[in-house]
């Protein structure tokens, strides 16, 4: 209820300026660990959660995972309601299964090693995120949508709220229900067998001092505790002993097992506990894992460069190689976006990346004013930047195509993009056209940000007529983007320019020779185009 409260009414634009919501999702240990590793740096946000659930953990056990994890609680409450009367003995999976997860966790951290954060999708927190974000969030806006033609005749100045939609929600939804499905065979199916987090925590539980405790003396031996048990952290053959790496403290023995079992601090006697089922095995296993996968994303071209040129990450974005050992893809800064201009990544743009967040301008633009991606991004994978260094952090390069574009191919007056542009990057010129001298758009490659509001806003009706790409994109891991002389001869070239384009009498008549303008700086050339002139 926390996560999800904290989801829908504190992460949202603008409210995430203000209140940090990315604690939440640095309550995962693994995540930031596993980031470390394969990002080589220290997060510094982490340095806190981590050693403190940690702790916990060493003294209480998996508590996380029975208190604190908003997709154990999803789970349970679909084993209860959902599953419950579907559940079959028979389809039970042996116990020996439990050592799945430790294979996984071995997979997923050697190939941190490597550098790759792929598997990483396995983290509950990232999962639980993303499937909000992309599936759920959406929900509320489109029954608004469908309820707008009831409530505009009621009042006609009422618009419909913006429906935020995102690519690949079919997918990530199937990916969540499947998670849910493994009710269907055991409770907890997921957090039993298959979670790497609680593997991580299991092993750091195997001697917890807070823990349950059987009276041999008080048992009856009905072995009600192991049959309710819903990790199977009591042994049916030996019910007074428990795993402490798959115990989660939920309490469910207590009320059967009336006095016999409670709950508390007590010393560890010979016998009392069961190791988790971790071994030479496992590691082998995960090892194996480890060496069929990485092949399969790092022999991916896709993983090396952006064959389309269209992959352009958010504001403050890091180098893609350090970007992509650090994105979770929890989805965050998808749901504070504004203009819903932050998509998910697909297969097409490369195996490593999927999920992990970009801009699609034709979508929707990247505010000039709004900074908030990096405000809710747990792993700095997108620095926070304040807003005098985010109108200077390059996304792409605007490109007009003549053959689309309605002045340069069909001479019909249009510079909707000079108009909408936050930058006064494109400014209109006079040029040969195939019809002959018109009036026609040019865009400043050194003033151009990429921030897509001309893609979006272009009225040509599939693809636009002047596209975003990502070259001459700039993404550094610290300092500013430009320095201050830089910055000041950028601003003055937007004020010099745009008052020019205002003044009509700078532009010259239809049929004359164009003007010839001042050479750019040394930051960037002008006319970025396509198409023969």
């Amino acid at each position: 209820m926390i996560f999800c409260g904290l989801f829908f009414f504190a992460l949202r634009y603008p409210q995430a300026y203000s209140f940090d919501n990315r604690w939440l999702l640095r309550l995962n240990p693994v995540s930031g660990i596993l980031t470390f590793i394969a990002s080589h740096r220290i997060i510094a946000g982490y340095a806190i959660t981590v050693p403190a659930v940690v702790v916990l953990t060493g003294v209480f056990g998996r508590i996380f995972c029975g208190f604190f994890c908003p997709l154990g609680a999803v789970v349970d409450f679909s084993d209860r309601f959902i599953f419950r009367g579907l559940r079959r003995p028979e389809r039970r999976p042996p116990i020996g299964l439990h050592g799945l997860k430790y294979i996984l966790l071995t997979g997923i951290a050697l190939a941190a090693v490597a550098g790759v954060l792929f598997p990483l999708f396995f983290d509950p927190l990232s999962i639980f995120s993303r499937f909000l974000t992309v599936f759920i969030y959406p929900l509320p806006a489109l029954a608004g949508n469908l309820v707008a033609p009831l409530t505009a005749v009621l009042d006609s100045t009422r618009t419909p709220p913006m429906l935020p939609l995102f690519y690949g929600g079919i997918g990530i939804g199937l990916l969540f229900f499947a998670v849910l499905a493994g009710g269907l065979w055991d409770r907890r199916f997921w957090c039993q067998y298959i979670c790497p987090t609680g593997a991580f925590l299991g092993l750091l539980s195997r001697f917890t001092l807070f823990r349950r405790v059987a009276d041999a003396n008080a048992c009856s031996e009905c072995t009600a505790c192991a049959k309710i048990c819903p990790t199977r952290a009591i042994p049916e053959k030996d019910f007074r002993r428990t795993s402490g790496a798959e115990c989660i403290l939920c309490g469910q023995c207590i009320p059967t097992a009336k006095s016999c079992t409670r709950f508390g601090f007590a010393g560890h006697r010979r016998g009392d506990t069961v190791g988790p089922d971790f071994g030479k095995r496992h590691l082998i296993g995960g090892a194996a894992a480890s060496v069929l996968l990485l092949p399969l994303i790092k022999a991916n071209a896709m993983s090396r460069r952006d064959n389309t040129g269209r992959l352009i990450r958010p504001p403050g974005a890091l180098p893609e190689e350090i970007f992509n050992a650090r994105c979770l893809a929890c989805g965050q800064c998808m749901k504070v976006c504004p203009t819903n201009a932050i998509q998910p990544c697909g297969f097409d743009d490369g195996f490593e990346r999927w999920s992990t967040p970009k801009i699609v301008p034709r979508i929707g633009a990247c505010e000039e004013k709004c900074h908030i991606c990096g405000s809710v991004c747990p792993t700095g994978a997108l620095r926070v930047l304040p807003y005098d260094e985010k109108r200077f952090a390059k996304l792409g390069t605007a490109v007009v195509d003549k053959h689309r574009c309605l002045a340069w191919s069909q001479n019909k007056e249009c510079l909707v993009c000079q108009e909408v542009c936050p930058y006064h990057a494109i400014d209109p010129k006079m040029a040969m056209t195939t019809r002959g001298m018109f009036r026609v758009p040019d865009v400043y490659e050194d003033l151009c940000m990429g921030c897509g509001q001309c893609e979006k806003e272009c009225p040509i009706g599939d693809t636009a007529a002047i596209v975003v790409f990502k070259f001459g994109e700039n993404r550094i891991v610290t300092g500013p983007y430009l320095t201050a002389e830089q910055k000041k001869e950028i601003i003055d070239r937007r004020n010099r320019d745009f008052s020019s384009v205002n003044d009509s009498a700078s532009l010259p008549e239809e049929g004359s020779a164009p003007s010839v303008k001042s050479p750019a700086p040394a930051t960037g050339s002008a006319g970025a185009s396509t198409g023969d002139e």
